[in-house]
């Protein structure tokens, strides 16, 4: 008999977890009967839902758990002057009091085999989660289980709250055996509950993507792409810094930044007071990143901290080799010195590794040959997840 499966997540916008997700469906939609119940149905990645699956949409309380102060405008003045004062009272105390409320506002869901919280709690000083608490309070399932998209003892929310909420699940999947270890060690009492289950790719779809209008880049220079959000975690201000010294050495490259964040006003400023509007060029958000990554010579992430970046996979199975910095999964995502490499996470060990591949340019040849060879799958993910479901 086919199993009844609810997902939950806040909505459909542009990041790691909703491209995981949309993966996920396009590759399991067949096998199971499946429910998604997003706060809110917006954001790009709503076309890659598959037709079979069925969306349900929160009421307009909890709706505005999946949506920006600024969305809320549209929902009307009441709703808009709800959600700030939500939010205001989450940054001035925490966010357990606003969900726990606007949680306790949605109609039960029942009748499932597996429910699944899809995106972790954050920190608790954001508006922001809710579908640990959703799935935990409102949801009437056989198992429930919650999908850990972060380096648990590092990202922040490793607080009593969040420890507590976890071990309400009968199973909790970690993206990535890094991630894994990282709750485990928080949370040792959920070990023998606490799985592997990798992030799924669609392989096809990000050729197909590369495809349309590729970006042509100059051969006679380092061509270098990040696509992160511009904010504190993700080490663009650092690795700025680290550009003037490698171009003051004398040294071409361009580097072609994708996303936006709070931080992005900073960056810009720092790029022009640095001299460095030619060699650091910020996109913005870009609804087809892939086009931007194809043809490039590499791919950067110099992130403090990362969970299981979805962003290794489509630049590897594009050919582009990897350079990041140590985080929690790096090693287990990089084959080091075949698919790129992992460098110290700080701004020498970014600056010695960009001069290296500058230097003897034959290893992004040696790199680019080993992944042009290789074939990337599912199937260990699949797996994953079939036995998560059992």
């Amino acid at each position: 008999m086919t199993k009844k499966l609810l997902i939950v997540n806040n909505n459909f916008d542009t990041g790691g977890v909703q491209r995981s997700l949309a993966n996920l469906l396009d590759l399991i939609h067949e096998e199971y009967d499946i429910t998604l119940f997003v706060f809110s149905a917006t954001g790009d990645y709503s076309k890659l839902i598959p037709n079979d699956v069925e969306v349900l949409e929160a009421n307009p309380i909890l709706n505005l758990l999946g949506i920006s102060q600024k969305q809320a405008k549209t929902k009307g003045m009441a709703l808009y002057l709800l959600r700030g004062a939500l939010a205001f009272y989450t940054k001035l105390i925490n966010c357990h009091l606003p969900i726990f409320l606007m949680v306790s506002t949605q109609k039960k869901l029942k009748d499932f085999d597996v429910a699944i919280s899809f995106l972790h709690n954050d920190t608790g000083k954001l508006l922001y989660g809710g579908c640990n608490d959703f799935v935990t309070r409102r949801v009437e399932s056989k198992k429930k289980v919650a999908f850990l998209h972060c380096d648990f003892s590092e990202y922040g929310g490793n607080t009593r709250h969040n420890r507590k909420s976890y071990r309400n699940f009968d199973k909790v999947a970690a993206v990535s055996e890094g991630c894994k270890k990282s709750f485990v060690k928080a949370v040792s009492d959920m070990e023998d509950r606490t799985y592997c289950v990798y992030n799924c790719h669609n392989y096809t779809e990000y050729e197909k993507m590369a495809k349309k209008d590729p970006v042509n880049y100059p051969g006679d220079i380092l061509n270098i792409v990040t696509a992160a959000r511009i904010d504190d975690g993700k080490g663009i201000i650092r690795t700025v810094k680290v550009l003037k010294e490698i171009k003051y050495e004398g040294y071409r490259f361009c580097w072609h930044v994708l996303g936006d964040g709070n931080k992005k006003i900073q960056v810009e400023e720092l790029v022009s007071s640095l001299g460095l509007e030619n060699e650091v060029i910020l996109h913005g958000n870009q609804k087809n990143p892939y086009r931007y990554i194809k043809n490039a010579d590499l791919f950067l992430l110099p992130s403090y901290h990362e969970a299981a970046p979805m962003v290794f996979g489509e630049s590897k199975s594009l050919g582009v080799p990897v350079i990041t910095t140590e985080t929690t999964s790096a090693r287990d995502m990089i084959l080091e010195d075949r698919e790129g490499t992992v460098c110290e996470n700080s701004s020498e060990g970014i600056y010695r590794a960009l001069k290296a591949v500058l230097d003897d340019p034959s290893k992004l040849n040696r790199w680019k040959l080993y992944l042009s060879n290789k074939s990337y799958d599912n199937n260990l993910a699949l797996e994953q997840f079939r036995k998560l479901m059992e």
